[in-house]
């Protein structure tokens, strides 16, 4: 009897979630296996393609776009894209409009008036109005291509843009390389949305792979208008988000320098403003243009900022000649109109519930510094075990963070590890961070050659 019990233990030790120790991880843990399906070609035209990779509700669009000119890579997105961004528009303004007043009780005051008196679409129309001298022209001429591209009016997708914006998000950022890591060679970036895991934009995952023109004359005569540098470069770079918002919200390039986001949620209200270049386009901005971690921060310093966030901003250079060079950087960043600091580990908080850990930079989905103590005693407990599955399968879905969106980029492996909330999955589960995660290989990616 005594050996039938300890089988019996030992099967339901295997076969059932475990909890974590620590009282406040809420979650349990994600045993999925890493889908590692090659992408599908679905359709190509001129200065465009259009992949899918995954299946059901798990199903992933990745769509290359060549430049040209950025008209003409929004109007390949938008050809590609045409009947998705018909049905998106409608539906998810039509479930915003209907959450209205829920919205505006979590909103800046400001905001909240604007929405009151003018309706949502009024109230992005302003934000419009009053950031459009501080946005660079390239965001416009690919918001009217890709209107023109797939036959949705331009107002629409110019306000879908602007939605980040209004709406802030939760979120979590992680960076993690040497002593923490497995590999001790590779940096780890967790970037988990924390959003509406219900909204039906999930319907519409997407990653977009930008292969621009470098020597577009608009990126040379503006540049410096907007960031207060030459223009030197720009690179090829993924947006990991949803169909039809071309701003970043999650972003890495084929130098391997990315970017995340998470809110910055702070009392002193005079920190932010809304007369400036959104933040999602300053985003994509920084890694399409950045070369260094060292030219990001500079783009990001001079800036013309709005809202408060967060940032996790990495690097890491895999053709250095000399194993003593610097390979590897990740910098925390508080972002906002009148604040810009920078954290790397050693500058972290100090607390009992956020300890300072060697070559780890992290902020939980919380009010910063933490109470909460669930990320930080997940970090020591993986501390130098980290790698992509762990994260998935140990601390994002223990956290329950990441439930609309969960990424994780492998520096060194040059992969992502991605997966969108489900809210239409009558099996479930909903939430990204409990689901199957999807590995892309960025560099087949940027390498993929333009329609012949």
């Amino acid at each position: 009897m005594n050996n039938y019990r300890f089988l019996l233990f030992s099967i339901l030790a295997i076969v059932l979630p475990v909890q974590s120790v620590d009282p406040s991880c809420k979650g349990v843990i994600n045993t999925n296996e890493i889908l590692r399906d090659e992408p599908k070609l679905v359709s190509s035209v001129l200065n465009g393609k259009r992949f899918i990779v995954g299946s059901g509700y798990d199903k992933i669009n990745i769509v290359h776009v060549y430049g040209g000119t950025p008209y003409d890579m929004g109007y390949a997105l938008g050809k590609l894209m045409s009947e998705d961004l018909k049905q998106l528009i409608p539906e998810y303004f039509t479930y915003l409009e209907n959450k209205v007043e829920i919205l505006i009780k979590t909103l800046p005051p400001l905001v909240a008036k604007w929405i009151a008196e003018l309706g949502l679409k009024g109230a992005l129309d302003l934000n419009y109005d009053i950031t459009r001298i501080y946005t660079p022209p390239w965001y416009d001429e690919e918001l009217r291509g890709l209107a023109a591209g797939s036959g949705v009016n331009y107002q629409d997708i110019r306000r879908l843009n602007l939605l980040p914006e209004l709406i802030k998000a939760a979120c979590t950022v992680l960076g993690a390389w040497g002593e923490s890591t497995i590999s001790k060679t590779t940096l780890l970036h967790l970037r988990s949305l924390d959003w509406d895991e219900n909204a039906p934009i999930a319907k519409y995952a997407t990653v977009t792979v930008y292969h621009p023109n470098g020597t577009y004359e608009g990126y040379v005569e503006h540049f410096q208008n907007y960031y207060k540098q030459k223009y030197s470069t720009s690179h090829t770079f993924a947006n990991f988000g949803y169909l039809g918002l071309i701003g970043s919200i999650g972003a890495y390039n084929d130098v391997s320098v990315g970017l995340g986001q998470k809110v910055w949620i702070t009392q002193e209200q005079d920190i932010t403003t809304r007369l400036g270049n959104p933040w999602t386009y300053v985003l994509r901005d920084v890694v399409q243009f950045s070369d260094s971690i060292d030219t990001a921060l500079t783009m990001l310093l001079n800036a013309k900022r709005t809202c408060s966030v967060h940032l996790g901003l990495g690097e890491y250079h895999r053709n250095t000649s000399s194993t003593s060079e610097r390979t590897i950087d990740f910098l925390g960043i508080e972002y906002s109109a009148k604040e810009f600091n920078v954290f790397s580990w050693k500058d972290m908080y100090n607390t009992p519930n956020h300890p300072i850990l060697k070559d780890v930079v992290y902020w939980d989905p919380y009010v910063q510094p933490s109470n909460n103590k669930c990320l930080g005693s997940l970090l020591v407990e993986h501390y130098g075990r980290l790698d992509p599955l762990t994260i998935i399968r140990n601390i994002t879905s223990l956290l329950r963070t990441g439930n609309t969106l969960n990424l994780i980029l492998d520096y060194a492996e040059n992969a992502a590890y991605i997966a969108y909330s489900a809210p239409n999955d009558p099996q479930g589960p909903l939430e990204a961070f409990n689901r199957v995660h999807t590995r892309l290989d960025m560099a087949k990616l940027f390498t993929e050659p333009a329609p012949k």
